[in-house]
């Protein structure tokens, strides 16, 4: 029981920085030389002459001169950043996408997934709190201790505690003195063999960030599980999110989360909002023949310019269940972009979507897409078979 978060092996490549260093400007591209390539930062200050006795030109702005074949530039691989989490905490956005974790089906729908602890007053509690959540004093009395039993608290896969706010670590002075009863219940429920996490930043964190998946209604019970949204999930946060068809058709999700800028990777299902939102429509089938030397470079290029610091926008990836199709295309977004390994973006987006199963065929095409960016295959497909 508990969160697990998978970690990056060791590797001999260059740490990435921020997101806006990954997509670089074309005056900085993290590229390489190759077979005698003019940098394209370069190309555009050279005589037609010295272009072509320096080397071939690759670059989109230079005069009408006669360029020989473009030959592809190759990535300097980088390594995702890792936020460092205090002992005991969860970030809001790790949070966000446990509520909207999917498998079979959304996992919150399920009883047993998840307990959350509200550790606030019961005034608090009553105005708004996170979805499913429950007054921590119906779990553990102040007086009494744990009003559940043990057996009961093992069926959940996860137990959730958060106050107003929280930072400190765990067990310290100022986190007694911020939210003694907090700390009481998570180390209580340590003391009985549970793996009680903290939300970081408590419930002011996660209102700013997602207020529409906060209320002041109870849903406790099966029938009320059902009735919640359930909505795409986080991949890089407030920017790029995964999802399914239902969820990109359904409006009231996408203006919660901002989204400018939609992919759909379906032959099935119609843009649902064109005349509102900007669609990039790739009509691709979930199958063994279904190629993708085109989509995978086009959707990269669509969301990378929709997340650029000129538009500022949000994309959905979606295809029909956002398993296959639209991981495949995520990944090509997370290789070309953020400059990761295949192993290293499936490992990203297996954290934030558990459900990431693109097909044998598509992994093998992403494999081909990781050698012409790297010049080189840097994962296997052993490494990656989901």
């Amino acid at each position: 029981m508990g969160i697990v978060v998978s970690r990056v092996t060791n590797c001999r490549i260059e740490p990435s920085r921020k997101r806006s260093n990954a997509l670089q400007p074309k005056n900085n591209t993290p590229y390489r030389k190759v077979n005698g390539t003019i940098k394209s930062s370069q190309c555009h200050t050279l005589t037609p002459v010295q272009r072509q006795t320096q080397g071939t030109c690759v670059c989109a702005y230079c005069c009408p001169v006669v360029c020989e074949p473009e030959v592809q530039e190759v990535l300097i691989p980088a390594f995702p950043e890792r936020v460092s989490v205090q002992r005991g905490y969860i970030t809001p956005q790790q949070v966000y996408n446990l509520l909207n974790a999917e498998a079979g089906h959304p996992a919150l729908h399920d009883p047993n997934y998840i307990l959350i602890l509200d550790c606030r007053s019961a005034e608090r509690y009553k105005q708004s709190h996170l979805v499913t959540a429950r007054a921590s004093v119906t779990v553990i009395h102040p007086d009494l201790g744990c009003l559940i039993s043990c057996v009961q608290l093992q069926e959940f896969s996860i137990i959730l505690l958060y106050a107003e706010e929280g930072h400190s670590p765990v067990g310290s002075v100022e986190a007694r003195a911020a939210s003694p009863f907090l700390q009481r219940c998570f180390f209580q429920l340590s003391d009985l063999g549970m793996d009680p996490v903290i939300l970081l930043g408590g419930f002011a964190a996660f209102h700013t960030l997602y207020p529409f998946l906060c209320t002041s209604r109870m849903a406790l019970l099966e029938p009320d599980r059902y009735a919640l949204t359930i909505y795409p999930s986080e991949i890089l946060e407030g920017e790029l999110y995964q999802g399914s068809a239902a969820q990109a058709s359904d409006y009231h999700i996408l203006e919660n989360l901002n989204i400018t800028h939609v992919v759909n990777a379906t032959a099935e299902y119609p843009d649902a909002f064109p005349s509102t939102l900007s669609y990039l429509r790739l009509r691709l089938s979930d199958d063994a023949q279904q190629d993708l030397v085109e989509a995978l470079p086009q959707a990269a290029r669509f969301i990378a310019g929709a997340l650029s610091s000129e538009v500022g926008g949000r994309v959905l990836v979606h295809c029909s269940m956002g398993r296959s199709r639209s991981s495949a295309l995520t990944l090509a977004f997370l290789m070309q972009h953020q400059r990761w390994t295949l192993l290293h973006a499936i490992r990203w987006l297996k954290e934030r979507r558990a459900c990431t199963a693109p097909n044998v065929n598509f992994l093998l095409q992403l494999l081909t897409y990781e050698e012409q960016l790297f010049g080189r295959r840097l994962t296997s497909l052993d490494d990656i078979r989901l």
